[in-house]
């Protein structure tokens, strides 16, 4: 594997690392009655906001100089990023449990790996498709095979988090379509920034905001970790992953998302996970290690 594959599957892991804590500061959020909406928005700003202040301090206002059609592309991806897989991931943590929305969004490598190979023509390798059933494997050991019963499953959380499997998926595949041209930095900044807007813009019209009399300091502080890791750095190292590995392979690291997942609840919201979802977590990490192998094979041959 060279050193720019290898940069890209540490950027990877990161992300998965970053988004290990989400859905547990979800649930903390979700309790103290602010909605998942207003986090999504809050975290998009937020992350436009730093970057935006970053760039414009190191290289000037021609950061932010780009063309209609690269426009619209960043106009996609916020759509992907923000409206579908954020909104989707936030939303359904509040009908389901963490192990269930893992379960469900996790699915994803295998829309990933379908989407590559007709959008990208980014043909995934026999061990990378196996790796993506090798994970739901893992997911089934980790969680159905746990006592998860479909009649538990709330199906406005299901619908919520198919949401953002195809935003995640769409995200990867078309990020990974302008990587060659496009700055991260900048698809980080514009994807957060017109998704947020556009968010906060159908809520206001729709709903409002009445959750914000419910903020408390506590509350602003969880949802720091949404902004800082979810959004700014989860998302930094996807866009900039995905310049030097394929979408299929950045997927199926992502799964590592769960093994993280499992060892900071604990942490965080103090719930411990049982031996089977060890068991599971331990299945995925296999499969993930199967697919860099896998990718390290094709780099040598």
């Amino acid at each position: 594997m060279d050193g720019g594959r290898a940069r890209g599957v540490l950027m990877a892991l990161g992300t998965a690392f970053a988004w290990g804590g989400t859905g547990s500061f979800a649930k903390l959020i979700a309790a103290g009655g602010v909605s998942q909406l207003t986090v999504v928005c809050y975290r998009g700003l937020f992350a436009a906001a730093a970057v935006g202040a970053f760039m414009l301090a190191r290289r000037g206002a021609a950061f932010f100089r780009c063309g209609r059609a690269e426009l619209a592309q960043y106009a996609a991806l916020g759509v992907f990023t923000v409206l579908f897989n954020a909104t989707g991931y936030m939303m359904s943590c509040v009908y389901l449990s963490v192990p269930q929305v893992l379960m469900l969004n996790y699915t994803f490598p295998i829309v990933t790996m379908a989407g590559s190979a007709l959008i990208n023509g980014e043909r995934p390798s026999a061990l990378q498709v196996l790796s993506g059933f090798v994970v739901l494997a893992g997911l089934y050991i980790g969680f159905a095979a746990g006592g998860v019963g479909l009649r538990s499953i709330s199906l406005a959380g299901v619908a919520w988090s198919m949401l953002s499997v195809a935003g995640l998926s769409g995200n990867a595949l078309l990020s990974r379509k302008i990587s060659a041209k496009a700055d991260p930095l900048k698809q980080l900044f514009y994807s957060h920034l017109i998704g947020a807007v556009m968010l906060a813009a159908i809520r206001t019209f729709t709903e409002g905001w009445p959750d914000l009399s419910n903020m408390t300091p506590r509350i602003f502080l969880y949802m720091q970790y949404p902004a800082v890791f979810a959004a700014l750095a989860g998302y930094g190292l996807l866009f900039s992953a995905l310049r030097y590995i394929s979408a299929p392979l950045a997927s199926m690291i992502c799964t590592m998302e769960t093994v993280f997942a499992a060892a900071l609840t604990p942490l965080i919201i103090g719930e411990v996970p049982p031996l089977h979802e060890l068991a599971g977590c331990a299945v995925i990490a296999g499969a993930v290690v199967l697919s860099i192998f896998s990718e390290r094979a094709r780099g040598d041959a």
